[in-house]
């Protein structure tokens, strides 16, 4: 049984909005780990990890965690955490894998960062998908230097306004919806500034016609 079902038949509340609030107010909790890749702290991951628990217990569920690294060596650590959830007949049990290596620049040991990359993944599935990331990337969005798009991209987009799919009309679409900046020019744009993800925004609306 997938999550979301466990959820909707067996009446598991997800406090989502208490947790986007906590990783708001403790953003000072959360580091960046590469040019434009943030991740939340053990502290931070243990809080959320608090909440989702007592939130369960709150609705009638026995909670049971359990961890065990499944390797380790100088280079490398492998942490497997597993949750399971009951109440009478009711079990949903989830399992994630966490790891860390040498090479990565940290304010903690490999294993705790590895058991906190496993605690993540486990919220994520519960809350949903990509949850935190989606969080983190909009308390970040001024500092996160967005990838430019590629030179297929670009190829296909010059493509589309030759045979007339892309138009003035499709960018004004798109400016409405928020999903490009005002002002936007896309031929300005394809020569200089045109990002991954305004590309793939301008492809989708074009090719969905």
């Amino acid at each position: 049984m997938s999550v979301k079902d466990f959820q909707t038949n067996h009446a598991l509340p997800v406090p989502v909005d208490a947790m986007r609030s906590i990783l708001t107010e403790r953003k000072n909790l959360i580091v960046k780990i590469g040019k434009d890749t943030y991740e939340i702290t053990r502290p931070l991951a243990l809080e959320l990890w608090r909440m989702l628990c007592e939130n369960a217990v709150k609705n009638g569920f026995s909670v049971y965690e359990d961890s065990e690294v499944l390797y380790a060596s100088p280079e490398q650590v492998i942490v497997k955490v597993k949750l399971r959830l009951v109440r009478e007949e009711q079990v949903l049990e989830l399992t994630e894998i966490g790891e860390a290596t040498a090479r990565e620049e940290k304010n903690d040991t490999m294993a705790r960062t590895a058991f906190t990359r496993a605690m993540k993944r486990l919220l994520e599935r519960i809350a949903g998908e990509d949850f935190i990331n989606k969080v983190i990337k909009t308390l970040f969005k001024d500092s996160i230097q967005e990838a430019p798009a590629s030179e297929k991209q670009k190829e296909l987009i010059r493509k589309l306004l030759q045979e007339g799919k892309i138009t003035k009309e499709t960018i004004a679409e798109l400016i409405a919806e928020g999903k490009l900046p005002e002002g936007f020019i896309l031929k300005e744009a394809l020569k200089q500034g045109l990002t991954y993800s305004q590309a793939k925004e301008i492809i989708g609306k074009a090719l969905s016609k």
